[in-house]
C-alpha cells in the first residue's frame, strides 16, 4: 500500500455526479477515501432524478480525462442531442441551432453508473444519511453522524458533496438557499404516449424548447429515445398551494389548459403535450444561495462543492459542470499538498494552505454562476421570451447564455 492510499481517509458526503467525480480522481491517485450516500444501495432513490446532462469541454469533460473515462463517455454520450428547436407559445418555431457544439448529452443515470462503475464497491458506504457533524479540535476529531445511528470520526477531510440541502454547509457558513420564485414541473412521454410522434417532430434527438407568456414548456430525448417533459412558470414557495399540487395530477393538468394564467392561451399542438404527459409529476423548486453568501473563512478539516457550496437555479447549464470541475480542482488541489518540492521550491503545501486556494477559486467561480442564473431568470420567463432571446445574441453563441439548461434539472431535492 502507498503512502497516501495508508493515510487517514477523506470522507465525500453524497454519491452525485460531484461526489462520485472526486472519487474517481482521487482513486486514480491512490488517495484514501470513502464515499458516505444516503440512497440504501445504487437503485435511484426517486423515479424523477432530472433527465439528461449536457457535458461541457472546458469542465465536464475535463474532469472526465483526468479520471480517465473519457473513451467510456465517448461510447455512451450523444453528440446529436445537442440540438435544439426554439419556439414561442404560438408554435412558431423560431430557431434550430445548437447541432455542433461540443456538450454532448448523457442521461444522469447513465453518468451516475460510469463513475459507479469506476471506483471499489467497499469505497461506498450505502444507507448512511447525515443525522449531524459534531465539530472537533481537530480535523480528525470532527464526528458524523448518521442516520443509521452509527458514526465516524478519523477522517483527514470532510467534503460535503451532499446537495442543495447540505447537511455540511451548517458547518461551513450558516446561509441557507432561498426560493427564486420558479418551479419546473416533470412528466415524461412513453414511445407509446399519443404526442410521441409530435415529440420526434419537434426535438428530435434533442429538445423542443417553447418560451414566452413568463412560462416555458419543453420536451427532451433520453437515451431510451423516450422523452422527458418540463413546464417552467413561477410558483409559490408551497407546492400543495392551488394549481400546484402533483399530487392530484389530473386536476393540475386540468387547470393548467384551460387558466389563462397557465397554458390556456397557449397553440393546440403544444398545449397537447401536457394533456398526454405521462407521470407521476414531480415539482422542482429552484433554490439559490446568495451571492454575498459565498464567502466563508475556512473550516479545518471541511470543505463544499457542487451545490452544497454554490446551488443556483439551473439557468445557464452548469450545475454539473461546475460540481465536476470543482471536484477536479478539489483533487488536483489534495494530490499537491501529499507531492514533494520541487528543488527551488518552498516547502511543502499543507492540506489546509490548498483547501484555502481551493475554496477561493471556487467560490468566486460561485458567485458569477450565481449572478449569471439570476440575470437568465428574468431573460427566460420574460412575456416574449423566445423572439426577445434570439434578437438579443447571436444564435451561433446562444449556449454561452444558458438556453439549453432549462432542461435536464440536476437539483437534489430533501
Amino acid at each position: 500500500m502507498s503512502s497516501l492510499a495508508s493515510q487517514a481517509p477523506i470522507a465525500i458526503i453524497g454519491a452525485g455526479p460531484g461526489g462520485l467525480t472526486l472519487a474517481r480522481l482521487l482513486q486514480v491517485h491512490d488517495i484514501n477515501y470513502i464515499v458516505y450516500e444516503r440512497d440504501v444501495d445504487p437503485k435511484p432513490r426517486y423515479i424523477n432524478q432530472g433527465g439528461t446532462l449536457d457535458i461541457h469541454a472546458l469542465s465536464g469533460q475535463l474532469a472526465l480525462k483526468e479520471g480517465g473515462l473519457f473513451d467510456k463517455f465517448k461510447s455512451i454520450a450523444r453528440w446529436e442531442g445537442t440540438r435544439v428547436c426554439m419556439q414561442n407559445p404560438s408554435g412558431t418555431v423560431k430557431s434550430v441551432f445548437g447541432q455542433d457544439r461540443d456538450a454532448p448529452e448523457i442521461d444522469r443515470l447513465q453518468l451516475r453508473q460510469m463513475l459507479l462503475d469506476s471506483i471499489p464497491t467497499n469505497n461506498i458506504k450505502w444507507g448512511h444519511g447525515i443525522r449531524s457533524i459534531k465539530k472537533g479540535i481537530t480535523p480528525a476529531e470532527h464526528v458524523v453522524n448518521f442516520d443509521n445511528n452509527t458514526s465516524a470520526s478519523g477522517f483527514r477531510l470532510i467534503v460535503g458533496c451532499d446537495g442543495a440541502w447540505s447537511k455540511v454547509r451548517p458547518l461551513v457558513t450558516l446561509v441557507k438557499p432561498e426560493y427564486s420564485g420558479k418551479v419546473f414541473i416533470e412528466g415524461s412521454i412513453s414511445h407509446d404516449n399519443p404526442s410521441y410522434a409530435a415529440a420526434v417532430d419537434d426535438a428530435g434527438p434533442g429538445v423542443m424548447l417553447a418560451m414566452g407568456q413568463h412560462k416555458m414548456l419543453a420536451v427532451q430525448q433520453l437515451a431510451d429515445h423516450s422523452y422527458r417533459f418540463y413546464v417552467g412558470m413561477d410558483a409559490p414557495e408551497d407546492q400543495h398551494q392551488k394549481h400546484l399540487n402533483v399530487v392530484d395530477t389530473d386536476k393540475m393538468r386540468k387547470e393548467f389548459l384551460s387558466l389563462p394564467g397557465f397554458f390556456a392561451n397557449w397553440a393546440p399542438k403544444l398545449k397537447k403535450y401536457l394533456a398526454n404527459a405521462e407521470g407521476p409529476f414531480h415539482a422542482w423548486h429552484l433554490y439559490r444561495l446568495p451571492v454575498s453568501s459565498l464567502a466563508w473563512n475556512r473550516v479545518p478539516g471541511m470543505t463544499l462543492l457542487g451545490d452544497a457550496a454554490h446551488v443556483s437555479t439551473p439557468l445557464v447549464g452548469e450545475g454539473v459542470n461546475m460540481a465536476m470541475l470543482d471536484a477536479l480542482t478539489l483533487s488536483k488541489a489534495i494530490v499537491k499538498c501529499n507531492e514533494r518540492p520541487q528543488i527551488g521550491e518552498s516547502e511543502k503545501l499543507t492540506l489546509e494552505n490548498a483547501l484555502e486556494e481551493y475554496e477561493k477559486e471556487m467560490l468566486e467561480r460561485g458567485r458569477d454562476h450565481i449572478s449569471r442564473c439570476m440575470a437568465r431568470e428574468k431573460e427566460f420567463f420574460s412575456e416574449n421570451a423566445a423572439e426577445d432571446f434570439i434578437n438579443m445574441i447571436d444564435v451561433v453563441d446562444v449556449f454561452e447564455y444558458g438556453y439549453r439548461s432549462l432542461i435536464g434539472l440536476t437539483q437534489r431535492s430533501m
